[in-house]
């Protein structure tokens, strides 16, 4: 990490142990502190690094996920006003979902389904409910999966898989009606 000076320079490079293989970052405030935290995928798990609110970060604190952490993303999935954590798992075709408690610590992941290969995860209230949804995309099926939340920190099943090839999918409108029904 290297902080901004203000002037297009920066200062020298800091270096945070995140365990092996960190593949995806995401930043929020996970204690409430309004200071930014990191989350950062590794081996088997996910390290939260809160930060000092100077630009420093405490040592990490690792989260079991599954045998691939692929990807993490942020979002407030049961409505606490604490930020939550999705992450997908590459080998086990799962996205896990963390809920935060608003202190830096999350709970252990509810695991749900996924297509196969999932990676990168948009987050969005998909379809007008209010809540927010997940679409995660499937590098190795070619496909998306949406799932839709519940508003309490849980998603249902996977209602549609969409092929991410424009010429293979139907309209958004489509999409949007699909999901909804």
């Amino acid at each position: 990490m290297q902080l901004g000076n203000g002037d297009g320079s920066f200062q020298a490079r800091a270096d945070y142990p995140t365990g092996g293989l960190p593949h995806s970052i995401a930043e929020g405030d996970f204690n409430n502190d309004s200071h930014s935290d990191l989350v950062v995928t590794n081996d088997n798990s996910v390290g939260v690094l809160l930060g000092n609110g100077d630009g420093t970060f405490k040592a990490k604190v690792d989260y079991a996920t599954g045998s691939f952490p692929n990807v993490v993303a942020v979002g407030d999935f049961n409505q606490d006003h604490n930020l939550d954590l999705a992450v997908t798992d590459l080998n086990e075709h799962i996205v896990g979902i963390l809920l935060g408690n608003g202190d830096g610590t999350f709970l252990a992941p509810v695991n749900y389904d996924t297509g196969d290969g999932p990676g990168q995860i948009a987050i969005q209230d998909f379809n007008g409910d209010g809540k927010l949804d997940l679409a995660v995309v499937n590098s190795y099926d070619n496909t998306v999966s949406v799932l839709l939340g519940n508003g309490d920190g849980t998603f249902q099943p996977p209602r549609s898989t969409i092929p991410p090839d424009s010429s293979h999918a139907p309209s958004r409108p489509a999409i949007l009606t699909a999901i909804a029904s």
